[in-house]
C-alpha cells in the first residue's frame, strides 16, 4: 500500500487538514475528527485500497497522457506553421531600410514571445 496514494485518495473524501497519515495509520489532527463517519471512511478506502488506488494512477496516467497530447499538438502546429528556411534567409537578404528592418524584427520577435510563452504553460 502505497502511503502517497492512500493520502490521495482519503483526501478525497476526508479534509486533509483534519488528519495525517502514519505509515498506513491515520492520525487525527483533533479527537474532534475521530468522528465514527471519518473511521468509516479510512475503514472503506482502506478496504477497496487496490481497486481504489488503480483507479487513481489510470486516471493520473490519462492526465499525463493527455497532456503530452496537447503539448506534441502545440509542437506540431508550430512546425506546421513554421516557414521554410530559404523564405526566411530571403527576407533577411531583402531587408533594405530601417522600416524592413524593423518589420523583420517585430516578426522575429512574435516567434520568440509565442516560444516563451509555450514554455511556461
Amino acid at each position: 500500500m502505497d502511503a502517497t496514494i492512500l493520502c490521495t485518495l482519503l483526501a478525497q473524501r476526508i479534509p486533509p487538514e483534519k488528519f495525517q497519515l502514519w505509515g498506513r495509520d491515520v492520525r487525527w489532527m483533533d479527537e474532534q475528527f475521530n468522528t465514527p463517519e471519518n473511521s468509516a471512511i479510512v475503514a472503506d478506502v482502506t478496504a477497496k485500497y487496490d481497486t481504489l488506488a488503480a483507479a487513481y494512477l489510470a486516471e493520473q496516467q490519462a492526465a499525463e497522457q493527455a497532456q503530452a497530447a496537447t503539448q506534441a499538438a502545440k509542437a506540431q502546429a508550430f512546425l506546421d506553421n513554421l516557414p521554410s528556411w530559404p523564405l526566411i534567409s530571403d527576407a533577411v537578404d531583402k531587408i533594405a531600410s530601417l522600416a524592413d528592418a524593423k518589420i523583420f524584427i517585430k516578426k522575429l520577435a512574435r516567434v520568440v514571445y509565442w516560444i516563451a510563452k509555450d514554455q511556461a504553460d
